[in-house]
């Protein structure tokens, strides 16, 4: 097992929680948090793992931008709708 700081820990069972919460409630606004959530996790694993797996860290980090991306193109969606 890893060792991951406590907040860390902490983060990555809130995020999880708010996602199965947006499974089952499909609301907008959790939706958002939920991919706000998901990518700060991304790259604080990428962060974790820059010294020992670069690779590993630069294709969470690719992740973690693609849900930005994403996150950025539903914002674009129901503005111009």
């Amino acid at each position: 097992m890893k060792n991951r700081p406590l907040w860390f820990n902490i983060f990555s069972v809130v995020a999880l929680f708010i996602a199965v919460v947006n499974i089952f409630t499909n609301v907008t606004f959790l939706r958002i948090i939920t991919m706000l959530c998901l990518a700060a996790l991304m790259v604080f694993l990428g962060t974790f793992e820059l010294k020992k797996n670069r690779k590993m860290a630069f294709i969470m980090f690719g992740v973690a931008a693609f849900q930005v991306f994403v996150l950025a193109e539903m914002f674009y969606d129901t503005v111009t709708k």
